[in-house]
């Protein structure tokens, strides 16, 4: 079997927030219910590109998908998106911008949308840019965001009604791998519109997740999420890296190479 080969390795999954916004914290945890279920607890960090870029340089990591938080104010949407197109402009080829808007509404340098919850039904639109898509368990212990992530139905429909969209399912799509031993569900997977993070899986699942699920989906539809700054990158990196192995194809494709081809990047080797 061949695995898609790539020099980089590619964080599909972090957070970035403009440094006002996070000064402006206890206020925004006041003015916004959505926010303030992630946000609330100081324990639940916030990062600027700053923050990101010095994790990537300690970790390793060559590119990092870059996403914003939908806020009900139209305004913070859009200058959070403002931060994110303007941090990827600052760090050219390390920085790769998901905003807080559907596609009609994202600005010039956008690169996809993201990451959407069941609460921003107006982002779920898909075909001009990918989507970075929030997915729940129906199942299992709660914690702060679980209400607000796609199911495995929802997810689905998203799909299988937009036949356009490109979407990145977060946190293995609430545990949607199993569906792919059906043969409607494999030949969107099988397309490559369809692929899986593994960002906050160490807090979800044991260690072998991993290799189940890609066992259930090809190891083409698995891509490498720390969820950053949730999850510390290099720690993240390594969790992964125990479960996969010694250096292989395999672990190429899901570290870097299955998120190059995903989403388009060039390639011209490592820093």
């Amino acid at each position: 079997m061949s695995y898609p080969m790539s020099p980089l390795i590619v964080d599909i999954h972090t957070h970035i927030f403009p440094p006002r916004l996070i000064e402006a914290r206890a206020r925004l945890v006041a003015a916004d219910p959505g926010f303030a279920a992630l946000y609330a607890s100081p324990r639940a960090r916030m990062s600027t590109a700053e923050e990101l870029v010095a994790s990537m340089e300690g970790a390793g990591v060559d590119v990092s998908v870059a996403a914003g938080f939908w806020w009900g104010d139209p305004a913070l949407r859009a200058e959070h998106a403002a931060y994110l197109v303007e941090a990827a402009a600052r760090y050219p080829g390390r920085l790769v911008p998901f905003v807080p808007q559907p596609a009609r509404a994202a600005p010039h340098g956008a690169a996809g949308s993201g990451e959407v919850r069941l609460a921003d039904p107006q982002a779920i639109e898909g075909g001009a840019l990918p989507l970075l898509v929030h997915c729940s368990e129906a199942v299992g212990h709660a914690y702060p965001g679980k209400a607000g992530g796609l199911t495995s139905g929802a997810l689905w429909r998203l799909v299988d009604e937009q036949p356009a969209a490109r979407v990145i399912a977060a946190h293995w799509g609430g545990g949607f791998p199993f569906y792919a031993l059906m043969p409607e569900v494999r030949a969107v997977i099988e397309a490559g519109r369809l692929v899986f993070d593994t960002a906050a899986s160490p807090l979800l699942y044991a260690p072998e997740a991993v290799r189940r699920g890609i066992d259930l989906v090809g190891v083409r539809a698995v891509c490498w999420g720390s969820d950053f700054p949730l999850r510390e990158q290099a720690q993240d990196r390594a969790a992964i890296e125990a479960v996969l192995g010694d250096p292989s194809a395999e672990r190429d494709a899901v570290l870097g190479g299955n998120a190059v081809r995903f989403l388009g990047l060039a390639v011209a080797g490592r820093a």
